[in-house]
């Protein structure tokens, strides 16, 4: 019995100088200054490819072009502009809570992070991160709001999809912040005076 005890331990004791020795030296041992385990950033799983990898970007490009065909096949733009069966008043209070989102994003990414080198995270920003979150919610069920009449059920909830999964997040992970807000801005100026 012990000697399976002692195995696992001894297991678990090379686990931990393996470790150490991935980390370097400064962080091997009993006298470092490291404290708890190494941060996400710093940890890879052995088998994965890194994010900026050309597999993950390849998938992420392909992921919005199927999502940009999928609301182009929907007709989403021309609908939004033009038909009647749209709830044009919860569009435009979408429209107010995403414009909101990117203004908010802009400034804390922009001048906060870039200009006054702090660090954008949660800790530093818990109260802009709360309202970010339901200016989100808003403009979320205000765009359901909006669609749901024209589309129905199911279409409303994967053209939703689309837009969110499908170009959003996929264009933040492939583009830097920076070109993120100027393209945004871009964007929803040409959106908000087709749509006037």
């Amino acid at each position: 019995m012990s000697n399976n005890a002692d195995v696992e331990a001894a297991s678990l004791l090379n686990n931990r100088q393996r470790r150490g020795q991935q980390r370097g030296p400064a962080s091997a041992g009993p006298n470092n200054n490291n404290n708890g385990p190494p941060r996400p950033s710093q940890v890879q799983a052995v088998g994965t490819l890194p994010p900026n990898h050309p597999y993950h970007q390849m998938k992420r490009v392909a992921i919005l072009g199927a999502a940009l065909y999928g609301l182009q096949e929907f007709g989403v733009y021309h609908a939004v502009l033009r038909s009647p069966d749209v709830s044009h008043g919860w569009f435009k209070v979408g429209l107010g809570a995403s414009v909101a989102v990117l203004l908010v994003k802009s400034y804390v990414e922009l001048y906060e992070g870039k200009t006054r080198k702090r660090r954008v995270d949660y800790a530093n920003f818990r109260q802009v991160t709360h309202a970010v979150i339901l200016l989100l919610l808003l403009a979320s069920v205000s765009f359901h709001a909006a669609l749901w009449p024209h589309y129905g059920g199911f279409k409303t909830i994967l053209i939703m999809i689309m837009v969110g999964y499908g170009v959003l997040l996929q264009a933040a992970l492939l583009v830097p912040t920076w070109v993120q807000n100027l393209v945004g801005a871009a964007l929803m100026t040409f959106f908000i005076q087709q749509y006037a």
